[in-house]
């Protein structure tokens, strides 16, 4: 959303955030919106700022990790972020001015899809996710859905797929950020060589810029043709993971980060036995209907998050 809001400021949209500041703390900075700190998974705290004004809630809340922090918390990844978004809709039902709930799920809905690329409709007849995160992205959809046919609440579902953004920050433990973030840290900024990597580093992901996703939920969540519909977002540019390493070890010998001389090297961690293989978005939908299509090509991405990451070192 920090990519997101600015963009609806820009539109002329009233702007009302809220964050629990779980997982790093507090963040004081400029906010040109009224912003209000709490827990969603508190249902009367729900009430209080689910105010009659309100026409849309964009509900991208959620306990986001990478692949080691959400097998460390399935509890409360799949307890806490179900429970946020059942307070929103069961709260949403009696606004009379809202008009629709859109909801920021995950490519991790595709875990156990065996058909590749992965289409919005392919959901429908795959087995359920095995991570807890995977199947909480699943349940909110479900949920989405049900309070759409019982109540009448208008959704929008955005699927994103392994969102790139340079605001991430990179953790001690390795997986518990993103792998975008958490090679960044290790190869550009603390120079690590070998590179632990989790599991062979041949898993096969799309890595998006975040703000080809933001531009898209900015654009078209207040769109008709979105209307209780559901959109893959992401790059449909396949990278092996170890391949990924390998292009940021490169860009850092390019800017003299790293000498020349170098070759990269591999520190395997184990597996988890549940870890998606492959996972590539078909996106045709969302060009035929909205002419969306990502703009930032991963190399790009790569030079973009080390320029920034650099720029903060000197």
């Amino acid at each position: 959303m920090q990519a997101v809001i600015p963009l609806l400021l820009a539109q002329g949209h009233r702007v009302v955030g809220v964050d629990s500041f779980f997982r790093y703390g507090s963040v004081d900075r400029q906010r040109p919106y009224q912003f209000i700190v709490g827990d969603l998974a508190d249902g009367s705290f729900v009430r209080t700022v689910m105010t009659e004004d309100i026409e849309v809630v964009l509900q991208a809340a959620a306990r986001i990790f990478g692949v080691s922090g959400f097998h460390a918390y399935p509890a409360d990844i799949l307890g806490q972020d179900v429970a946020l978004h059942r307070n929103l809709l069961s709260v949403a039902k009696d606004m009379k001015r809202l008009n629709r709930v859109v909801y920021i799920s995950s490519s991790m809905v595709y875990e156990r899809c065996e058909i590749v690329p992965s289409r919005e409709e392919d959901v429908e007849d795959m087995k359920i996710p095995l991570t807890d995160y995977g199947l909480s992205k699943l349940v909110g959809e479900r949920l989405s859905r049900a309070f759409e046919r019982q109540y009448g609440i208008n959704f929008t579902i955005w699927r994103p797929f392994n969102i790139i953004t340079p605001s991430e920050r990179a953790e001690g433990e390795q997986g518990f950020s993103h792998v975008f973030a958490d090679f960044i840290d290790r190869l550009i900024v603390k120079k690590e060589n070998p590179l632990r990597i989790i599991g062979d580093g041949e898993q096969i992901r799309c890595f998006t810029w975040i703000e080809d996703i933001a531009a898209a939920i900015t654009e078209f969540s207040f769109d008709g043709r979105t209307l209780n519909q559901t959109f893959n977002l992401g790059n449909p540019e396949p990278i092996k993971i170890r391949e990924l390493a390998g292009l940021i070890f490169a860009a850092g010998q390019d800017r003299g980060i790293i000498p020349r001389g170098q070759r990269l090297r591999f520190e395997h961690m184990p597996a988890f036995t549940d870890d998606v293989r492959i996972r590539i978005p078909a996106v045709d939908k969302a060009e035929r209907i909205l002419g969306w299509r990502p703009q930032v090509k991963t190399q790009e991405s790569i030079n973009r998050c080390i320029d920034q990451a650099t720029a903060s070192l000197s």
